[in-house]
């Protein structure tokens, strides 16, 4: 225990000490907080990417190999199957690993899904058709991160387009 010339014990730390270390702390916090956001908005991004990427594969796979597919959208579990529809009618699992993940990462969720067929649904089942010649309607989806953030999908048949974009919207230009 150091002891000062006027014979009193210094124990603690100086104010300047204190300040000191409040700066790093504050500094290091500036830094770090908005990277933290900045990997929720990326979680968001990247279903979306994912969603318009199971869709446009959906469409060329649909097309190109002359096959039926189902994706279905659970909004309330928040889970996206994809199956393959059979010569008979009947639902299969696909075997391509591709179709077998669930699109949606972290604690992103579907707020709703648009058709012209039903409106916006934002709960229960969907199940969005793909024919031999792709997708059979115009979808929009609307993701929501758990930050808050909004991104949008939107497929379109013929074309096969599928765009993103950041918000709620009610369609992509």
């Amino acid at each position: 225990m150091p002891i000062s010339a006027t014979g009193i014990s210094s124990k603690g730390f100086t104010l300047l000490e204190l300040v000191v270390v409040l700066v790093i702390l504050a500094t290091v916090t500036a830094l770090v907080f908005p990277r933290i956001s900045a990997l929720q908005d990326g979680d968001t991004r990247a279903t979306a990417r994912n969603m318009a990427s199971m869709m446009r594969y959906l469409d060329e796979r649909s097309a190109s190999g002359r096959n039926r597919y189902l994706l279905l959208f659970d909004l309330d579990e928040q889970r996206v199957t994809v199956f393959q529809i059979d010569a008979s009618g009947k639902e299969i699992m696909p075997d391509d690993p591709y179709m077998q993940r669930n699109p949606l990462i972290g604690k992103v969720r579907i707020l709703d899904l648009v058709t012209d067929r039903l409106g916006t649904i934002k709960n229960g089942v969907v199940k969005i058709r793909y024919g031999v010649a792709g997708l059979a309607e115009p979808v929009l989806l609307h993701l929501e991160g758990s930050n808050g953030k909004q991104y949008t999908v939107q497929a379109l048949p013929v074309s096969g387009s599928v765009k993103i974009a950041e918000g709620n919207l009610e369609i992509i230009k």
